[in-house]
C-alpha cells in the first residue's frame, strides 16, 4: 500500500518535471514570436507567406496557454500537498 509521503514524493516529481516543461515551452514561445516578425518582414505581399506568418503566431500562443496552464498545475500540486500534509 502507498504511503502518503510516497504520495507526496510522486507529487513533488511532477511539479519538478513540470518546472521543466514550462520553461522549455516559453522558450520555444519566445522563439516562434521572434521568428515569426523575421518571417513576416520577408513575405510581406505574399498570400501563403503571410497565413503561414498567422499560424506561427497560433502556434505561439497555444505555447502560451499551456505555459498557463502549467504554472496553474504547479499551484495545484503545492494545494494539493499542503492539503495531504496538513
Amino acid at each position: 500500500m502507498t504511503s502518503i509521503q510516497d504520495v507526496v514524493t510522486a507529487a513533488h516529481r511532477v511539479k519538478t518535471s513540470s518546472e521543466g516543461v514550462l520553461h522549455r515551452t516559453v522558450v520555444s514561445a519566445d522563439m516562434l514570436r521572434q521568428n515569426a516578425g523575421k518571417l513576416e518582414a520577408v513575405v510581406k505581399g505574399s498570400r501563403t507567406g503571410e497565413q503561414a506568418v498567422k499560424e506561427v503566431r497560433v502556434a505561439e500562443r497555444a505555447l502560451r496557454d499551456c505555459a498557463t496552464k502549467l504554472l496553474t498545475m504547479q499551484k495545484d500540486i503545492d494545494n494539493f500537498i499542503k492539503d495531504l500534509t496538513s
